[in-house]
């Protein structure tokens, strides 16, 4: 008989969908912190880049060694959506306006 543990190993329960869910998401804010520049925190800004990586890094290993429904796991529920939703979207405006500047920079002739 096929169950839904067998078809995707890993998945018991519904909860450890939820799990594995959130998990992926606190990975994808903390990889993005990760790997944009010092400069666009500081531009916009907003908490330091060492922060946020702190922050999401404290709380995505607080998921894996306690569980989602801790209370850190919980606290790092929305610090990633924070991060995600409101300091993404004001890190991308100010990535996309450096890059508008640096275009009509190079464009007047003028090295960056």
């Amino acid at each position: 008989m096929i169950t839904f543990q067998s078809l995707i190993p890993g998945f018991d329960d519904p909860l450890s969908v939820i799990w594995w869910v959130l998990l992926a998401i606190k990975l994808v804010a903390l990889a993005d912190a990760v790997f944009r520049p010092r400069a666009v925190f500081i531009a916009a800004d907003k908490l330091t880049k060492p922060g946020w990586v702190l922050i999401l890094t404290v709380f995505t290993l607080s998921q894996v060694f306690q569980g989602w429904l801790s209370f850190f796991g919980l606290i790092g529920i929305v610090a990633s959506a924070v991060y995600l939703v409101e300091e993404d979207l004001d890190l991308g405006e100010v990535a996309d306006v450096d890059a508008a500047v640096r275009r009509a920079v190079v464009a007047a002739g003028c090295e960056v």
